[in-house]
């Protein structure tokens, strides 16, 4: 089941009686817990009713399930960090022990009960607990939004503030802030106050109000290298060396760069229009007009030495063959050097 199924049963009234919550999208995933929760064990004696464990022992779980709700139809059980679903080690039982126990009781839990394993992040597949959850109880994975979903949360958000947003100015936002819909949330109200009696999003509010991500940072450090604006680009290096940013991260990140750069010089090269790249190569349509000047600057034979040499000095420093220090600066002094051959 993913989330929009969940909040369709649970409109219509449907609860479960034990849920694994898991996936990567936090803020739908927090947001569906507090409404479950609050449809469980809303009222005057909510408190009461509700149960929070960490890692619980099989007998303490059930022990909590099994516990009468107070002038309420059921109680609501929360378990988190349950290393029966992850890869954190047991704290005080034995997770073989732990199984079978909850095999014979998950076949009849109490329909004054309801019991959500909330894991942060996506759950271990191959764990026995993730096996049998999936049969006995209801897996709602909370995947990353793809474009279109992100595009009618964030109208979404924004209409409750009486303002809306067109799609360039979308994908201009989580490109530039990042596609955390926790962080975009924040980003939203920051933009409905920017907005004041103004009720539409321009790009240059979002350039204004928006806090840049570390990948559009590096994403602007690759432009503005690979735009021959060497000295520049190491300016940018240093101020995000000092924000704290890893070098290796950072490293990866313009290999990656690299690597679109030269897939898109290739299929210039071989007559592909711009919708075609854009599919085969997954970039929406903010990114790729701004990929294309820097491609046309480049053959594809620098650009291919340019992605490995990213690749190989990746490689290097995780091999513990090269120091992390100096790997990145000394990539875009070769990379600088390309620009050089190419005039």
């Amino acid at each position: 089941m993913n989330y929009k199924e969940l909040f369709t049963a649970l409109k219509n009234g449907k609860i479960e009686k034990c849920y694994l919550f898991e996936g990567e999208e936090e803020f739908t995933k927090a947001s569906a817990l507090k409404r479950l929760k609050e449809l469980v064990a809303g009222g005057d004696f909510a408190q009461m009713n509700i149960t929070r464990l960490y890692d619980p022992a099989p007998d303490e779980l059930i022990a909590a399930a099994e516990t009468l709700p107070f002038m309420s139809d059921r109680r609501f059980i929360e378990v988190r960090q349950c290393s029966l679903l992850s890869s954190d080690k047991t704290k005080e039982y034995d997770p073989d022990k732990a199984i079978e126990k909850y095999q014979d009781y998950f076949l009849n839990l109490p329909d004054t009960a309801c019991i959500v394993f909330y894991v942060r992040g996506k759950a271990e597949k191959r764990k026995k607990m993730y096996n049998l959850l999936s049969k006995r109880a209801c897996v709602v994975s909370f995947d990353t939004l793809n474009d279109q979903e992100l595009t009618q949360w964030i109208a979404q958000q924004l209409n409750k503030t009486g303002k809306k947003i067109s799609f360039p100015c979308c994908q201009q936002l989580w490109f530039s802030a990042g596609r955390d819909l926790t962080f975009l949330s924040n980003e939203l109200e920051k933009l409905s106050a920017y907005l004041g009696e103004r009720t539409e999003v321009t790009a240059a509010d979002i350039d204004a109000v928006c806090v840049k991500s570390t990948e559009y940072k590096v994403f602007d450090l690759a432009d503005t290298l690979l735009s021959g604006k060497g000295p520049r680009a190491l300016q940018m290096l240093d101020g995000l060396l000092r924000e704290g940013n890893d070098r290796l991260m950072m490293l990866s990140l313009l290999g990656r760069q690299c690597r679109q750069l030269y897939y898109i010089a290739v299929m210039t090269e071989a007559g592909k229009k711009q919708n075609e790249m854009a599919a085969e190569l997954g970039l929406n349509s903010y990114i790729l007009p701004k990929l294309l000047p820097l491609a046309r600057r480049y053959t594809s034979g620098q650009l291919k030495k340019a992605a490995r040499l990213c690749t190989e000095t990746e490689y290097l420093v995780k091999s513990g063959q090269m120091m992390d220090a100096g790997a990145l600066e000394k990539v875009m002094l070769e990379i600088m050097s390309l620009g050089k051959e190419h005039t």
